[in-house]
């Protein structure tokens, strides 16, 4: 299943369902997967899959004191302003990073909105001009940062959208669910699965039988003899919606995961 932390095989798996489910419980418990993950996600308060990322920094312009020095590219001079509350530390949103496939620095770059902006001539070095925070090495011996910081030489600029940074970041299919004798990040995925099984057991719990097959709902109302009910759409929604809380074991699961320097 592509782009889903978990494939609805696992949880069906989990649910003690055989695989000649019906298409409406297989929706039930799609559903089910696709709010869990959601609910993980803001959790974690970034997207644990691995992917290729592109994003500009910084994304708020913070100019509380400080002064400004001239610079010059191939071109032209611009005037460069400098905060005190500078810092030589960039946080990304996703983690871990994996690797950096390209970062550039335009003080004019406008996050990209600019024509020619982040041309080649800004095109910036690892290891000579900025380097990841690495802690680590993956099992194909390639190095991992943790925590998604992003060093420079120097102080990165305060100009909104003046660093452009193509990245590599989150974990594989085979971290996710712990198949991986290095990075284990299979408590990740066990939240989601563990979640949606919560889920999807309220719902299919909650789904009433009449004569012509099942019909899924909160039953607000029965009376007996010629069967009648009631459905509470907005206890549906609730039951699906995405800001359900996690459960506590869930919550324990994903605390070493959570990237703090975005939700600080």
């Amino acid at each position: 299943m592509m782009g889903k932390i978990v494939d609805i095989s696992e949880v069906i798996l989990e649910l003690g369902l055989s695989s000649s489910i019906t298409e409406e419980e297989r929706a039930v418990i799609y559903s089910s997967i696709t709010r869990a993950e959601g609910s993980v996600k803001r959790f974690l308060c970034y997207d644990p899959i691995r992917l290729t990322r592109t994003e500009y920094y910084p994304q708020q312009t913070s100019f509380h004191s400080g002064y400004a020095v001239w610079e010059t590219d191939e071109i032209k001079a611009y005037m460069r302003h400098i905060s005190n509350a500078s810092t030589n530390e960039l946080q990304v949103k996703h983690i871990p990073i994996r690797s950096i496939t390209g970062l550039y620095i335009d003080y004019d770059g406008r996050s990209g909105a600019k024509s020619g902006a982040f041309a080649v001539s800004t095109l910036k070095t690892e290891g000579t001009d900025f380097w990841p925070n690495y802690d680590g090495l993956d099992s194909s011996n390639n190095k991992i940062c943790r925590d998604g910081i992003i060093k420079s030489v120097g102080a990165w600029p305060t100009e909104s959208g003046s660093v452009k940074i193509t990245y590599i970041a989150g974990y594989t299919d085979a971290e996710l669910h712990g198949q991986d004798n290095i990075v284990d990040a299979s408590p990740i995925a066990t939240a989601v699965i563990d979640e949606a099984v919560i889920r999807a057991k309220k719902a299919l719990m909650w789904q009433k039988k009449n004569g012509i097959g099942f019909i899924p709902g909160v039953v607000t109302g029965e009376k007996m003899g010629d069967y009648s009910y009631t459905i509470d759409t907005a206890m549906a929604q609730k039951l699906f919606g995405g800001q359900w809380d996690l459960s506590g074991s869930s919550v324990m699961l994903l605390q070493p995961f959570v990237h703090w320097g975005i939700n600080t």
